[in-house]
């Protein structure tokens, strides 16, 4: 009888003490910081939407451009996980090189240019969020497509950062976009 007991009180004893290890490690995991691409809203900087990269990933932002009335897909480096560097640019345009503010646009048969070899380094990305049907902005990452429209409201000016966060804020911040 007595050995039973003590393999009881073992047992609770080994699960609690698993339990208390797993619950730091999910502390420790969520204190922990990360490198975010985070939307926000330009003038207040609330976070509008987040996503989690590493420090030297690549994105493209991409866009119907307001006066051009045409497909822009703008490509961007993260660079040490603080800045974004933005390397080249993909447009569609009808405007035969005119108003374009980077020099020499390389045009392809498919009717697309680019604009290559861009080394333009910026702390962030400002823009006001167009439409769905006007410019539907589209964050290209990892494989996917997150139309920023879901996230932001058209017209609102917004910016992309790279942020240094810990991951209890963005779970937060997730929570409470869900609860609304």
């Amino acid at each position: 009888m007595i050995h039973k007991e003590r393999g009881r009180a073992s047992t609770l004893l080994s699960g609690k003490s698993l339990l208390i290890f797993l619950c730091a490690g999910w502390a420790f995991y969520l204190s922990s910081s990360q490198v975010f691409l985070r939307v926000e809203n330009y003038e207040t900087h609330k976070p509008l939407f987040w996503i989690e990269v590493k420090g030297n990933d690549t994105f493209s932002l991409a866009f119907k451009h307001s006066y051009d009335k045409a497909m822009y897909v703008e490509h961007y480096q993260i660079v040490k996980g603080k800045e974004f560097v933005l390397t080249g640019i993909t447009f569609q345009s009808d405007l035969n090189g005119q108003g374009f503010i980077y020099p020499n646009p390389r045009y392809l048969s498919n009717g697309w240019g680019t604009f290559q070899g861009l080394h333009e380094v910026k702390k962030k990305i400002p823009f006001i969020m167009g439409s769905a049907d006007q410019a539907n902005h589209t964050l290209l990452i990892h494989g996917k497509k997150y139309l920023l429209t879901r996230y932001v409201e058209a017209g609102m000016p917004v910016a992309l950062r790279v942020e240094r966060a810990r991951r209890y804020d963005v779970y937060v911040w997730r929570v409470e976009k869900w609860l609304r």
